[in-house]
């Protein structure tokens, strides 16, 4: 299926999705594209949000789209050339390894070097009754923009789209040729 049908399918503000990602994209065609649709919870209210990430020869284009109380929508757009990828991972859940097949989930990490996340925790000494401020200790980790298809949830023809967006990834990134 493609970009468009996707979108429109998917149902959630898609006229206006459309045209964010088409202002994004320029002249360029997708050569692949994830859609993902969540719900959130936020003070007794549910929300939804999508997020895609379209795939072009030269650059990423994600878009956010959260649904606003009032029936307003926010859409975050955010335009990363390929070059700039810092990585990709995926984890593929098969049925049936022992003949490699039968994929029945993948997930796909994306990391753009556009932000990191940081875990902090106070720092502490070996000393139980110790009492000082010791400070800060912590972790930092990209802010990898994730997606987890299931042929389950998102039907067969969205895990087929999975695979494509990772094999013109790989291409992409030089780890895999024509």
């Amino acid at each position: 299926m493609d970009t468009w049908t996707r979108i429109e399918r998917g149902g959630f503000y898609p006229k206006a999705v459309q045209r964010a990602l088409r202002r994004a994209l320029g002249a360029a065609e997708p050569l692949a594209t994830l859609c993902q649709v969540d719900t959130g919870f936020d003070r007794g209210s549910v929300f939804r949000h999508l997020t895609i990430a379209s795939l072009t020869d030269r650059a990423i284009v994600q878009l956010h789209v959260d649904e606003m109380d009032g029936g307003s929508a926010t859409i975050a757009t955010a335009v990363h050339r390929v070059g700039d990828i810092a990585g990709y991972s995926t984890m593929e859940v098969y049925t049936d390894p022992e003949n490699a097949s039968g994929l029945s989930e993948m997930t796909i990490a994306l990391d753009l070097k556009g932000a990191r996340r940081l875990e902090l925790e106070p720092a502490r000494c070996d000393d139980p009754n110790c009492m000082a401020d010791h400070g800060l200790t912590g972790t930092s980790f990209p802010d990898d923009m994730t997606f987890r298809i299931s042929a389950a949830a998102d039907g067969q023809d969205a895990l087929d789209e999975a695979m494509v967006f990772v094999d013109h990834l790989a291409r992409l990134m030089g780890t895999r040729s024509e």
